[in-house]
């Protein structure tokens, strides 16, 4: 079993490497970082500051349109090439096609995203010198482990979804997911402060069953100066890996009921 997603998970990271799209898209969150230092002159504040700050949403914009526009349509391009159809014939299961595609492309999405953040430090080191990065360092890398964290959902949504409707409403459901994912904080305080009482019941359900992916959003650490909470960002790792077994779950059963 392993093996064979291995060998699906291989192809798949083969694949999406030669995709044109990923490349276009990782051309765009690399520009974001070089384009940030624009505005780290228009900034009143400190500009490396800025830098790091739009460099990293940037990156994690990279993430959410990875999974959008590659994660989303990945099964149906496999369905439309008619390549399911030759590894479902053979000794692998749908199980274990669905967990070989998500292991690739979370592998392919990570690759991306780590080379746009080393990309980020080397702007960083190049403009703030060694000392400069040295002291954000840390947060720096915690949060780009929360991007990755946070690929981990993104990607297992994508697939879900895929597997559930055509690829541009998968799209569009993953970018939602990600929408509200980062505004559950902002539902509570809509029902903890008693705003628009009418809605508090549904804001209040909303924060209870979405992923809170605020809990491994660590890129205002580069600009608070606080130490980084790392039981924080472990937790809200488990967090993200127990969401992504669930939505994958729903993408399997899902996926076996798929007639080809």
């Amino acid at each position: 079993m392993i093996g064979r997603i291995r060998a699906i998970a291989s192809a798949t990271f083969r694949e999406a490497v030669r995709d044109k799209l990923l490349l276009l898209v990782v051309l765009f969150a690399i520009g974001l970082v070089l384009f940030s230092r624009v505005l780290g002159w228009l900034s009143v504040e400190d500009e490396l500051k800025m830098v790091q700050d739009f460099s990293l949403t940037g990156i994690s914009l990279l993430g959410l349109f990875l999974a959008m526009l590659v994660g989303a349509g990945s099964l149906a391009r496999e369905v439309e090439r008619r390549t399911v159809y030759t590894v479902l014939t053979r000794t692998a299961t749908r199980t274990e096609f669905i967990l070989g595609k998500y292991v690739g492309l979370v592998l392919v999405f990570w690759l991306c995203i780590v080379g746009s953040w080393l990309a980020l430090v080397a702007w960083v080191l190049t403009w703030g010198g060694g000392a400069f990065v040295g002291a954000t360092l840390p947060a720096l890398v915690a949060a780009v482990v929360g991007l990755l964290f946070e690929s981990v959902v993104l990607t297992s949504v994508a697939l879900f979804l895929g597997s559930l409707s055509a690829p541009a409403i998968a799209s569009v459901g993953t970018f939602v997911f990600y929408m509200v994912g980062h505004s559950t904080e902002a539902l509570r305080e809509l029902t903890d402060q008693g705003k628009n009482p009418d809605f508090a019941a549904a804001f209040a359900l909303l924060y209870r069953v979405v992923p809170n992916l605020e809990n491994v959003n660590f890129i205002n650490a580069t600009t608070s100066g606080r130490p980084v909470d790392w039981v924080s960002l472990g937790l809200g790792g488990v967090s993200a890996a127990v969401w992504a077994a669930v939505f994958l779950a729903g993408a399997v059963a899902l996926f076996r009921k798929r007639q080809f």
